[in-house]
C-alpha cells in the first residue's frame, strides 16, 4: 500500500503528501504575491512589494520549517509555525480576492 503513495519509485522516498505539502507552500507564496500587486503603488513598487514578500516568507520557511532547516522547529512550535504560515496564506489570498473585488466594483460602467 506504501507503494502506492510513493512519487518516483520508492529509492526516492518522496510520497504524495510530500508533493502536497510542497505545492501548498507554493499557494502561500503566490497568495503572498497576489496580495502585494493588488496594492494601489505603482507597477513598480508593487512588484518590489511582491518580490519582497515571497521572499520574506522563504527566509522564515527555510530557517524555520525546511527539512534542512538552520533552526528546525518541532512539536507545537511547529505545529503554530504551520498555523501562522498557511493562515497568513489564506488571509493574504483574501485580501487580494476582496480588494479586486472591491476595486472591479468601484468602476463606473460604460
Amino acid at each position: 500500500m506504501g507503494a502506492l503513495l510513493t512519487v518516483g519509485g520508492p529509492a526516492d522516498g518522496l510520497t504524495v503528501l510530500d508533493v502536497a505539502a510542497f505545492g501548498s507552500e507554493l499557494a502561500v507564496y503566490a497568495a503572498a504575491a497576489w496580495w502585494a500587486w493588488t496594492g494601489p503603488a505603482r507597477r513598480a513598487t508593487r512588484l518590489l512589494a511582491a518580490v519582497l514578500a515571497v521572499a520574506g516568507l522563504a527566509v522564515l520557511w527555510g530557517w524555520f520549517a525546511a527539512p534542512t532547516a538552520a533552526h528546525p522547529l518541532h512539536g507545537v512550535a511547529r505545529a503554530a509555525f504551520e498555523l501562522c504560515w498557511y493562515g497568513a496564506g489564506a488571509l493574504a489570498a483574501y485580501r487580494a480576492y476582496t480588494a479586486r473585488r472591491r476595486r472591479t466594483a468601484a468602476e463606473p460602467d460604460l
